[in-house]
């Protein structure tokens, strides 16, 4: 890699030298030795024109080669581009446009937002109601072990010395299990009623975290589209 490669882009060789961009390279060489003539070390103890010989050397060697001053060139061209602007940006970026854009999307947003919240709060109430209901089932009907009996019937006897047999509830939560037995419970008064005796946390935990996640994320949009649609106006 040529010397000051890294520099190309803030360091103005021609203007070290004091000549023009589109000098020949006679005159880059001519412009070098006569500045060499007062900055060389063998004429000057000047520490400070020591140091500038140096620079013009570098500048030199970048400029007297074809290559490399056609690269050097190419650098400080690129340096002093403006960053190119994607359409996308651009498009956006036009107050028409920007301003129709933000008016109907930020509409857009804020309605999303407030059907998100509303469904948040359904869906709590809906968690609640069903966990309140299992636990007031649970608490009016009696817990007792039933057996499977074939043909998707369960045996049990009541606290009152009834059998019954009756079809083996249908399962939810996180189930009964598998084997002979299963836990249910019925009814008292009317013992072929039954249900399972199974937990429900899985149930009510995934439902509360969908809540959660829709109370969380509605009001973000609601706050979001509110801002846009204000700064729209």
């Amino acid at each position: 890699m040529p010397t000051g490669v890294r520099d190309w882009a803030t360091v103005d060789y021609y203007a070290l030298l004091g000549v023009p961009a589109d000098a020949s390279a006679d005159d880059i060489a001519r412009a070098f030795r006569t500045a060499a003539k007062v900055t060389h070390p063998d004429a000057t103890s000047d520490p400070v024109e020591r140091e500038r010989f140096k620079e013009l050397a570098t500048a030199y060697r970048v400029l007297a080669d074809r290559r490399t001053r056609r690269d050097y060139d190419e650098v400080r061209r690129l340096s002093r581009q403006p960053p190119k602007v994607s359409n996308i940006t651009t498009r956006f970026e036009t107050p028409e446009v920007r301003a129709a854009w933000s008016h109907r999307r930020a509409l857009t947003v804020l309605i999303a937002g407030i059907v998100v919240t509303v469904l948040g709060i359904g869906m709590a109430y809906l968690t609640w109601s069903l966990h309140e209901h299992d636990a007031n089932r649970k608490a009016k009907y009696i817990a007792v072990e039933a057996v499977r009996v074939g043909g998707g019937d369960v045996r049990f006897d009541t606290l009152d010395g009834h059998t019954i047999q009756t079809h083996e509830p249908t399962m939810h939560g996180e189930g009964a299990g598998l084997g002979s037995n299963v836990a249910i419970r019925y009814d008292p008064a009317d013992p072929q009623h039954v249900v399972l005796d199974a937990s429900t946390f899985g149930r009510d935990i995934t439902l509360a975290i969908v809540a959660l996640k829709l109370l969380i994320g509605g009001p973000v949009f609601v706050v979001l589209g509110a801002r846009r649609l204000r700064g729209a106006r």
